[in-house]
């Protein structure tokens, strides 16, 4: 009886032990191979940690830096430094912490470090005298009509907002809550000084915060105002316009040299001037 061949051993040439010091599992927090990633996510350049050099680290812009959790359970961190000051943020998975640096990175983009103060300390930085120069500050009577529209329309709508999380719902809020046209025209030239002064202090970066217009609503809207186009100096009432005879007497008169008086020859000729202008037509703005 004939002997069958001996079955061969097949050797595992893969390294399957990790390398000295390193963890031989996957990252936690990380979706496996063949999984999409849910929600944002921490998009830098890979390295390893100074301290530990087998943990990861996420180095992204502006110097920001992502710790992914070693192990299931822990937290995604992350670590910054904003107005000389080193500040920590954290989420549950890396798509929470991925929208929380979303707002570090506007903040550190725009070297606007007061964007995380209440909407309450930028009126106060709006209102404050020291913000203008000595030339430049307001009169007693400005200041205070500035202060009293801060108080009665902004203050309700921001006060208690984050300036980083005031949009312009906020401000349109404000410029609506006038009960008139004119005064809503008032509180839209305090709005937009006071989002210029929030953006060159650091409390605000859209300008567009200020783009927004009074809006009547259920109220009211005021009447238009009836204008007229054209230059209207130059038009003259019919009643003064010479009739033909008028002018063939002051035709015949300049021919036979007698010129009358001077101011009765100009107020004639200013008359039949008038013949050649038409009547301007009324318009409605």
């Amino acid at each position: 009886m004939a002997q069958s061949a001996p079955a061969r051993t097949k050797i595992n040439t893969k390294v399957t032990q990790p390398a000295p010091g390193r963890s031989s599992r996957r990252l936690a927090g990380r979706p496996g191979p063949g999984r999409p990633p849910r929600g944002p996510q921490v998009n830098g350049d890979a390295r390893e940690s100074v301290r530990s050099t087998y943990r990861p680290v996420i180095e992204l812009e502006f110097g920001i830096l992502v710790y992914p959790p070693e192990t299931g359970g822990e937290p995604w961190r992350a670590v910054f430094t904003e107005n000389g000051q080193r500040k920590y943020r954290q989420g549950a998975t890396e798509a929470k912490l991925a929208e929380k640096l979303e707002k570090v990175k506007e903040r550190l983009q725009a070297d606007a470090a007061n964007m995380e103060r209440p909407g309450a300390d930028l009126i106060r930085h709006y209102l404050d005298p020291d913000r203008l120069p000595a030339q430049d500050r307001w009169s007693r009577k400005h200041a205070h009509t500035q202060r009293r529209l801060c108080e009665r329309f902004a203050a309700p709508v921001i006060d208690a907002v984050t300036c980083q999380d005031i949009k312009t719902g906020h401000t349109q809020q404000i410029v609506n809550a006038a009960p008139t046209a004119g005064e809503g025209d008032r509180v839209r030239g305090m709005l937009s000084a006071l989002v210029a002064a929030g953006i060159e202090g650091g409390y605000l970066t859209n300008p567009r915060l200020a783009l927004v217009h009074w809006q009547a609503g259920d109220r009211p809207v005021p009447a238009q105002q009836v204008t007229v186009s054209g230059e209207s100096v130059l038009w003259v009432d019919p009643a003064e316009i010479p009739s033909d005879s008028d002018i063939g007497k002051l035709g015949r008169a300049l021919a036979g040299g007698r010129h009358g008086e001077r101011d009765e020859l100009m107020a004639n000729s200013a008359a039949y001037s008038g013949l050649r202008h038409a009547e301007p037509a009324i318009t409605s703005t």
